[in-house]
């Protein structure tokens, strides 16, 4: 029961979800006080579950709140309660109003000790929730003790109410160590509320507007997630400690002026660097990323670098290629573009990069034109690759069954297995799964086919 009901926002999906929603909210209003029971009563007489005590106080047991979904749940309780006679429209307004006020303050006084609050989508017509919560925790001492030991906390967007809430947390909410901030704007009391946190270490920014992040510096944040940031990256020096840095979902276009940052940042602690767009337009300023990684320190491990249009262009990854063979001795798992002609930079990678055990190639081409895996794979044999254990390829290329055949001969006394997958796009000249699954027989293939459909044993 406890942990059922820790955290009742998990549920997804469900037959009868607005049911579910119903009996959600009748637990919670069962376990009010009695005067806030009164207060229900007072409006809407009606409200059996106002009448009775529950067995079980679900809110203690509460460790996640999910403040939208909450508003959600009192939603639909009062829909249902609208359907069945039990309110009228006339009281809708104020029942919603006060089942919010009053299931708020039980929620925070109750429950021993939150673990994740998450203020996100609390606009329009739950904007009311919102302003809600910030009144209990001015107005509540209690309300702040369960957020003592607060560790992940998400908010989106900023208006009159986050301040509020930020000054209220600032006091007693030190110990966060996940922040998500969805829609950042500069906020009233923000800057206080990072400065007081000892343990914050991992953070999500997301915004499409131009803003600035220059107020917020932080040596602590070991982990950063940025997403849909539309202005340069000069604000990534403010995170001098970074140890994974992920750029996710930048289909804003950049000149190379607005990249040219990312190139002189300092990031020595670095060992993720993974980066994804929609858009061909990075893959003009590949010599910046080269740059980037040739000031990592040689700490990276994990490189992924994924970018739209891959069949479309025609460029050059050998200086790409070559700054991570040089600069990334501890490389473990690389995912990203190739030409098929990057043979000897490829051959530099092996050599260089001894414990790399993921290799996932992007192989890039013209349009009107498949390029062949067979040049990179035949390079592939002749290394010693001993960690090697995950080969996948992507893009509208060529694969030849002698190749692969040469390439799995070759690894027969590596001593590991290794899996070969590649997607829907690449062609396999002649009986490329027949090969693979004679070597599998053999003990040489863990797996292979496509990457959405694999045959393992």
């Amino acid at each position: 029961m406890p942990l059922l009901w820790s955290n009742p926002w998990a549920i997804r999906s469900c037959s009868d979800l607005a049911r579910r929603h119903e009996l959600l909210i009748n637990a919670y209003i069962s376990n009010l006080p009695q005067h806030s029971k009164d207060s229900l009563a007072n409006v809407q007489i009606n409200i059996k579950a106002a009448q009775r005590t529950s067995a079980f106080d679900y809110a203690s047991f509460l460790k996640h709140l999910k403040l939208s979904s909450f508003g959600s749940s009192v939603k639909f309780w009062i829909d249902r309660s609208l359907k069945n006679g039990i309110i009228n429209h006339d009281s809708q307004q104020m029942i919603h109003y006060l089942i919010v006020e009053h299931v708020t303050k039980l929620l925070l006084t109750r429950s021993s000790s939150l673990r994740s609050l998450d203020l996100r989508y609390c606009d329009d017509e739950m904007l009311d929730c919102l302003e809600i919560l910030a009144s209990v925790l001015e107005n509540t001492t209690e309300a702040l003790d369960c957020l003592i030991y607060l560790k992940d906390f998400k908010y989106s967007g900023s208006n009159q109410v986050m301040p509020r809430i930020f000054a209220s947390l600032t006091s007693k909410c030190q110990n966060i160590k996940q922040l998500g901030i969805y829609g950042y704007r500069p906020t009233d009391n923000f800057a206080n509320f990072i400065d007081v946190q000892k343990s914050l270490n991992d953070a999500t920014i997301s915004y499409e507007q131009l803003d600035s992040f220059s107020d917020w510096t932080t040596k602590s944040i070991i982990r950063l997630s940025v997403e849909n940031i539309c202005f340069p990256l000069d604000f990534l020096v403010n995170f001098a400690n970074l140890e994974e840095l992920y750029l996710r979902s930048f289909d804003h276009v950049f000149s190379r002026e607005g990249w040219e940052p990312l190139a002189r940042l300092p990031l020595k602690r670095l060992k993720t660097f993974y980066f994804q767009t929609h858009l061909c337009q990075p893959l003009e300023f590949l010599d910046l990323f080269a740059q980037f990684v040739g000031n990592t320190a040689g700490e990276l491990r994990h490189i992924t670098f994924l970018t739209g249009l891959l069949n479309l262009v025609l460029l050059d990854t050998r200086q790409f290629i070559t700054s991570i063979a040089t600069n990334c001795p501890n490389l473990e798992v690389f995912e990203g573009p190739m030409m098929e002609n990057d043979v000897d930079q490829l051959g530099l990678l092996l050599d260089k990069c001894t414990n790399l055990r993921s290799l996932h190639i992007y192989l890039m081409g013209i349009s009107d034109y498949r390029p062949t895996f067979d040049f990179l794979l035949t390079r592939l044999s002749t290394s010693l690759t001993p960690n090697l254990e995950i080969l996948k390829i992507n893009g509208k290329c060529l694969v030849y069954e002698e190749t692969v055949n040469l390439f799995f001969n070759r690894r027969r006394n590596s001593g590991k297995k290794i899996s070969f997958h590649w997607d829907q796009f690449v062609e396999c000249v002649g009986n490329v799964k027949e090969v693979c699954k004679t070597y599998q027989e053999l003990g040489v293939v863990k797996d292979y086919g496509y990457i959405s459909n694999l045959h393992s044993r």
